[in-house]
């Protein structure tokens, strides 16, 4: 039940588009975010980044975070996302977005979009 909410949360913020100040120039939810490991489980065959999120804003937020798993072609072979909660400003804080697919091959990780929503 706790998997299922978990789910439709991050479903809903990664969907839901960037709600606090989308055309901040000073302080995109994009610069916040950066992946700092991108690996393929070689048990499970899945795809997954490491990533340091850095609230720079000044208000308490939380982060819904997209990335796309790439074969070396370039081809989308996978994507996953990450929720972080209650990202103090100033705050740094680090999590994993895991893949959904099974890959054969290395990836590379690229961070899609970020939702920040202070609150």
């Amino acid at each position: 039940m706790v998997v299922v909410i978990v789910v439709v949360v991050v479903l809903v913020i990664v969907l839901a588009g960037s709600i606090e100040n989308p055309g901040n120039p000073e302080n995109p939810p994009s610069a916040d975010v950066r992946v700092t490991s991108c690996a393929v489980d070689a048990a499970t065959r899945l795809p997954s980044a490491g990533l340091e999120i850095h609230n720079h804003s000044s208000k308490t937020s939380t982060y819904g975070v997209t990335v796309e798993f790439r074969a070396p072609n370039g081809t989308r072979v996978s994507e996953g996302a990450a929720l972080s909660l209650t990202v103090a400003s100033g705050q740094k804080v680090t999590t994993t977005a895991a893949g959904k697919d099974q890959v054969t091959q290395k990836v590379t990780c690229k961070v899609t979009k970020v939702n920040r929503i202070a609150g």
